[in-house]
């Protein structure tokens, strides 16, 4: 059984507890690009798209959530929906009690369609700041950045990411769909 332990204002950095522990930013310092997303589980649907989700800390969803929503949340235990396509954010299985994008205090980077499209909480990174960079270098490097300061212990993703979650395999992957659609704006087929 593996379990982890998240340390305040070190959220990237995961000590495992068997053999094949991981110090996960170590990792991310020398391969940010190949970074790990956070985990979704596909047997924990979100009980409105029945996509997958993940567990989300209460102490998470209480700094995300507008004060006035408080009143709705119950004693369950929330998760996060990861689906780009729905509007629920945070749910409970059974109760029925859920939470939508217009109940947060920021945008939730993965399910908006229009700027700005938040990538990175802690460091305050865009995908217009993504698109910016690749226009005039061709490439993106703020994922490398990401990682420097995920390496010198500045990170709070529990406390300013939506998902509680690292988001540098997010970010990674919006990074090459930015990519990917420069090169084919320069080159269609």
């Amino acid at each position: 059984m593996r379990t982890t332990e998240m340390k305040p204002m070190d959220c990237c950095l995961i000590a495992a507890v068997d053999d094949d522990a991981v110090n996960v930013a170590e990792a991310l310092a020398f391969d940010p690009e190949n970074a790990p997303a956070p985990q979704d589980e596909p047997q924990q649907a979100c009980i409105n798209c029945k996509g997958s989700s993940r567990p989300i800390t209460r102490k998470t969803m209480l700094l995300m959530l507008k004060p006035e929503r408080f009143d709705r949340i119950g004693d369950g235990e929330y998760r996060f929906c990861s689906a780009p396509d729905c509007r629920v954010v945070y749910f409970t299985e059974g109760s029925g009690i859920a939470f939508t994008t217009v109940d947060l205090r920021v945008r939730v980077g993965l399910k908006e369609t229009s700027g700005p499209i938040p990538l990175c909480y802690c460091f305050g990174f865009d995908e217009a700041s993504a698109r910016a960079e690749i226009a005039a270098t061709g490439r993106c490097t703020i994922p490398q950045r990401i990682s420097a300061l995920i390496k010198q212990r500045m990170c709070a993703c529990p406390a300013r990411n939506p998902s509680g979650a690292c988001c540098l395999g997010e970010v990674n992957r919006a990074v090459q769909t930015l990519l990917i659609e420069t090169a084919v704006e320069v080159h269609p087929a």
